[in-house]
């Protein structure tokens, strides 16, 4: 209980980083429109399986975002061999933040911008219901950093 109780704080710990302010050039993208998220994201990241308890730094992270029908986007997470999940998203706000899903599956990003750069920051997690404990669980998780290659 205690290795899970250590695993899950840590996993918040990441997430809430996306709620501080960048120390690059780098700053949240408060106000961009639904364009700015559109496009092919690359960088890395760090990969983690309760089956182990492992985490894999370094790994090649995806990220891509169509904006599909009016505000709606989709967006596909993919670490190659470790990881790949897609979720679909209405965004009718301007903040710099996506929160989507619920339960066994979620995604936390955040968008910064520099001039026309972007980067995103975020973290991936599948999650399994402890009916004992009655709580979610994360099973895996992907936490990363990508910028943008392409619109």
């Amino acid at each position: 209980m205690k290795k899970l109780i250590i695993v899950i704080l840590a996993v918040v710990a990441v997430g809430f980083q996306n709620c501080k302010k960048d120390n690059g050039t780098f700053s949240f993208c408060t106000g961009c429109p639904l364009s700015s998220w559109v496009g092919y994201y690359k960088g890395s990241g760090a990969y983690f399986t309760a089956n182990t308890g492992e985490t894999t730094d370094n790994v090649q992270v995806d990220v891509n975002i169509e904006n599909t029908y009016d505000s709606t986007l989709v967006i596909h997470v993919e670490a190659a061999n470790y990881i790949s999940e897609s979720f679909s998203k209405s965004k009718t706000d301007d903040n710099y933040y996506i929160l989507v899903g619920s339960g066994a599956r979620t995604l936390d990003i955040g968008l910064k911008s520099n001039g026309n750069e972007y980067r995103l920051s975020g973290t991936l997690k599948r999650n399994s219901w402890n009916k004992v404990d009655s709580v979610w669980i994360v099973v895996q998780s992907l936490t990363f950093q990508v910028g943008k290659t392409a619109p």
